[in-house]
């Protein structure tokens, strides 16, 4: 009887084990149509395909369009607002300090609240070290698995605008615009005030052609950023797009100088067709660096086309001389 009663128990106690749900793990998963989509951008960037990294070579000369990329490698300052592990003894200083009815009594909020500190470190710690191997593949260039990575640190902690805007980086490489915008978006949310996840989110809309919006988050960074070239080249960028030359030369030359900065607007407006003005900037190059080859060539060609005759011939001896003087011997 015995013998019957505890075989009783025992597969009692086996369909309890087996019937009881798993726990199961929170994180974003790609859906059919983004492996689709992800497995179609891997297949175009081996065949050669270059739609994903459509860089004038203006913006080339500045660098990266997307700053945050170097950042947050650890190629720059630390990031004061980079979420860190908290310690051993950060963690028993939480636990003294949770509150408690009287030294000896169990407090339950108390009990609660430990709990919950518990959990809140663990899943700070899971999210961290997400980040940190979404980071590592995506500096070794493996698109997919920084996403995977990148994608389950955002879902720990909805928080950390770094594994946002890495995200976002991962998908605009891997030619997903409209995903990378949304992460980029995210990225903004979390962080209003910081210039970098805003120049990000700015340049992609100017690669999209809405040089509107690039105007306007790319001049929130440009605000909170003013020695940032990176950030003025691509506001320059979205101005020329939106055809306002004026105030793209002011940007450029925060960039790279009031010279180069004409001699950029300047072959915009002749790619355009408009070469009156595009000379107009030439000139004023010009009066900053009157012995400038590059300048005087360019006006040169420009004055041609317009049938300036007498300007072309008075701009030929002038590149002459400028060009004589580049090649002479220095004096001994």
């Amino acid at each position: 009887m015995l013998k019957r009663t505890l075989i009783i128990l025992t597969l009692a106690v086996a369909m309890l084990v087996a019937i009881r749900p798993m726990q199961t793990v929170h994180a974003i998963l790609l859906s059919v149509e983004e492996a689709i989509a992800l497995d179609a951008a891997s297949n175009l960037a081996a065949n050669g395909d270059k739609t994903g990294s459509q860089n004038n070579s203006f913006a080339r000369a500045i660098g990266a369009p997307f700053r945050a990329i170097g950042r947050l490698f650890g190629k720059g300052k630390k990031d004061p607002n980079k979420l860190e592990r908290i310690s051993g003894k950060d963690a028993k200083r939480f636990e003294s300090t949770h509150p408690s009815s009287s030294g000896n009594a169990t407090d339950n909020r108390g009990m609660m609240t430990t709990a919950n500190q518990s959990a809140a470190e663990t899943l700070s710690a899971s999210a961290v070290d997400h980040l940190e191997k979404g980071r590592a593949l995506l500096e070794s260039h493996d698109l997919n698995g920084a996403i995977g990575e990148l994608s389950l640190a955002a879902s720990a902690d909805p928080k950390l605008s770094e594994a946002c805007t890495l995200l976002g980086v991962a998908y605009w490489r891997k030619g997903l615009r409209d995903r990378a915008e949304r992460a980029f978006e995210t990225a903004v949310k979390v962080q209003k005030d910081d210039p970098q996840t805003l120049n990000n989110l700015g340049f992609l809309h100017y690669e999209n052609g809405d040089y509107e919006s690039a105007t306007k988050y790319l001049k929130r960074a440009a605000k909170l950023a003013p020695n940032d070239p990176r950030i003025w080249n691509n506001l320059g960028l979205a101005q020329s797009g939106r055809g306002k030359f004026d105030d793209a030369v002011k940007s450029f030359t925060h960039a790279v100088g009031e010279v180069k900065s004409r001699l950029n607007v300047a072959e915009r407006l002749r790619y355009q067709g408009d070469n009156e003005q595009a000379a107009k900037h030439l000139e004023k190059a010009r009066t900053i660096a009157p012995n400038s080859p590059e300048v005087l060539r360019k006006l040169l060609n420009l004055y041609l086309v317009l049938d300036k005759t007498e300007q072309a011939n008075e701009t030929r001896r002038s590149l002459i001389a400028a060009q004589a003087l580049a090649t002479a011997p220095l004096p001994e």
